[in-house]
């Protein structure tokens, strides 16, 4: 399988080149992660691409000095839509009326069915849920970068109340979810040289 092989390609870069991805390149990335597959269609997440050198030294603070952030092309943060409940619907309606053409009352009820079900969430719970989006498009995003030869390095361990109060991203009704660092790696980054571990499929396999 080709996809195997990019699963083998990759792995979580410690070090970077310094070398930069274009912004075509870079648009190619993206634009497969928002094709993924997300609940309802809403994708109550986006991404935010933080290239300005400065702004990634601010945010190693916050990353448990992890220099990578600042030594890469780009950081990717994706973030969950935590605002009103429209903020997440409206978009979709707009799109999915456009693009497949629905009448006044296709679209209101399709709001109103969707504008129930998150609102029947807590705050919290909506935001859980935003979250574990993302986490699909991240899958799409790892993959689409090993097909572009672009490394990757998905990140959990951050500070993410700072990342959200460094960017501002409260006052956008956003919270950061993981960030990832994007780029090249340097020849001198030793892990790419490591086997890859994973349990092997008779063990992470599980028939019942």
């Amino acid at each position: 399988m080709y996809l195997e092989k990019l699963q083998q390609w990759r792995y979580a870069t410690a070090d970077f080149s310094g070398a930069d991805i274009t912004d075509a390149v870079l648009d190619k990335l993206l634009n497969a992660t928002r094709l993924t597959a997300s609940s309802y269609g809403l994708q109550p997440y986006c991404t935010l691409v933080v290239r300005d050198k400065g702004l990634r030294e601010q945010l190693v603070n916050h990353s448990f000095g992890q220099q990578k952030v600042a030594d890469s092309s780009a950081l990717v943060i994706f973030a969950a839509k935590t605002g009103a409940v429209a903020d997440i619907v409206d978009p979709y309606i707009s799109e999915l009326s456009q693009q497949r053409q629905l009448t006044n009352e296709e679209a209101e009820n399709t709001r109103n069915y969707l504008t129930q079900k998150l609102q029947a969430m807590s705050a919290a719970k909506r935001k859980e849920w935003a979250a574990r989006q993302a986490y699909i498009g991240l899958g799409t995003f790892l993959l689409a970068a090993a097909e572009l030869e672009v490394d990757s390095c998905p990140m959990e361990g951050i500070e993410h109340d700072a990342y959200d109060n460094t960017l501002s991203l409260k006052e956008l009704g956003l919270s950061t979810v993981f960030a990832c660092p994007v780029g090249y790696r340097s020849e001198a980054d030793t892990t790419q040289f490591q086997k890859k571990v994973r349990q092997p499929l008779s063990k992470f396999k599980v028939v019942l």
